[in-house]
């Protein structure tokens, strides 16, 4: 069934290419779409080619989704924009990390499932990049977001109502839930004090805040709400306004009103104890990584973790519970899962591919103030701040629910860089054009020089 879903999907793109080019509003429902089905695992939405669902790996195999063939659809039917997207060399030498891995896997076509998976949110970084300079197709992809978190949020609430702990929605675990939602809420943020208005929009920021008290979830409460506070406070640094100082009041209150509810989940979840908790568990597993590492400089393999770690003794070494939760996932430190894999060019490359686009967005808006969009910018290099703090405890950025969410965020710095850069080439020969006719009427003695007989 999943063949044949992943066959339907395919092809599908050429009825997408029709539709595209018949109609440009099919163009933003398309965006729309895109930024919203990486919350709807639970739908007929991803199939498998080839697969291994037992696979305790951060990729399970080949897979082609809706947002595959939406964005290939889109980058078909796309107008050509001048100027070059940045980035690209940062992915070509992470890719080159996750292919050389192959030369030291132990089963070489699970460490090929990361390089399917890794195209395809490339593919997606391609077609969010090449439009969201513009700001319709930008407000698409916010109520795309929107959409996804209060389908969540529906799902959250009445898992709280019935007793569930961590509430996790339709998503597979409420770790990889919650980074999620601190990648798309921030963005949403950035939406709103750029100027939208959507209610659609205040909806989804709100369904953000029920996920994250409903996770129980501490690094999401204090990264997710922290970042959200970190957010609106630079942002009016940047450039106060009373649009700004309104949202600033409103998501105070928010945070107040959802506080006592995260609260009273953390209670649960640690039974009226300490919540400032040590996990020998996840001590066990990073001392098994840097074991692993050690020995293998060049890595064991992208997606490879789990075997080598049973198989060769380090997480029996590194003192790993005996438990099947414990000895069937990948160590809870996204740098370290990708030193043992992918060895220190992996590491190394994997940190570039998250700071720069980060430092990029920080710097574009902070160098115009008075650029709009600088808004946009600004709220995804947070959210991408508060991922590279949050990944010291988790693995789930490695898994393509997250990555599909976090290239849309470097998408959408890397077309507005792009926007911002051509902008200032066609100011700057504008004002070279215009120097140069100023010279000419200042020396009327060089023109009759130059005029002809």
């Amino acid at each position: 069934m999943t063949l044949l879903l992943a066959a339907a999907i395919l092809l599908s793109v050429p009825l997408f290419v029709a539709l595209l080019r018949q109609n440009p509003r099919y163009r933003l429902w398309a965006f729309t779409a895109v930024a919203a089905l990486p919350f709807c695992p639970d739908l007929p939405v991803e199939g498998y080619f080839y697969g291994w669902s037992e696979w305790r790996g951060t990729s399970l195999g080949i897979a082609v989704s809706l947002s595959d063939a939406l964005a290939l659809a889109l980058i078909i039917t796309r107008r050509r924009t001048p100027g070059k997207l940045p980035f690209w060399i940062l992915f070509a030498f992470y890719g080159f990390a996750l292919f050389t891995s192959v030369f030291f896997s132990a089963l070489w076509l699970g460490t090929v499932f990361v390089w399917w998976q890794f195209g395809r949110v490339l593919l997606l970084f391609a077609a969010v990049a090449g439009e969201s300079h513009r700001i319709d197709v930008r407000n698409s992809l916010a109520t795309g977001f929107a959409l996804g978190l209060i389908y969540q949020a529906a799902y959250v609430i009445p898992q709280k109502l019935s007793g569930v702990i961590q509430a996790h929605g339709t998503i597979v675990h409420q770790n990889i839930f919650g980074l999620m939602i601190e990648l798309s809420v921030l963005p949403l943020i950035g939406i709103v004090l750029a100027g939208n208005r959507s209610k659609l929009v205040m909806a989804g920021i709100a369904a953000a805040l029920i996920c994250i008290a409903g996770t129980g979830s501490r690094a999401t409460m204090v990264f997710g709400g922290g970042a959200v506070l970190v957010l609106l406070l630079v942002s009016l640094v940047r450039r106060s306004t009373p649009l700004k100082v309104r949202a600033v009041v409103l998501a105070v209150a928010g945070l107040a009103i959802m506080t006592p509810f995260a609260l009273a989940t953390l209670n649960n979840r640690f039974q009226g104890g300490s919540y400032v908790t040590t996990e020998s568990t996840r001590t066990s597993f990073e001392e098994s990584a840097r074991s692993m590492a050690a020995d293998h400089p060049f890595g064991v393999g992208a997606n490879q973790f789990v075997l080598i770690s049973n198989r060769d003794g380090y997480a029996t070494r590194a003192g790993v519970p005996w438990g099947v939760n414990d000895r069937s996932k990948p160590v809870h430190n996204a740098y370290l899962l990708a030193r043992a894999e992918t060895g220190w060019i992996g590491e190394i490359s994997f940190i570039l591919m998250l700071c720069v686009p980060l430092v990029a967005g920080l710097r574009l808006a902070f160098t115009d103030r008075m650029f709009a969009a600088g808004e946009v910018a600004l709220s995804s290099a947070i959210a991408l701040a508060a991922n590279v703090i949050h990944n010291n405890w988790e693995f789930a950025v490695h898994t393509s629910s997250v990555q599909a969410i976090l290239f849309i965020n470097l998408g959408m710095i890397a077309a507005l860089l792009r926007e911002k850069r051509m902008t200032g080439r066609q100011a700057h020969k504008s004002i070279a054009r215009e120097a140069g006719a100023a010279r000419d009427r200042a020396n009327p003695a060089r023109e009759a020089f130059l005029r002809p007989e």
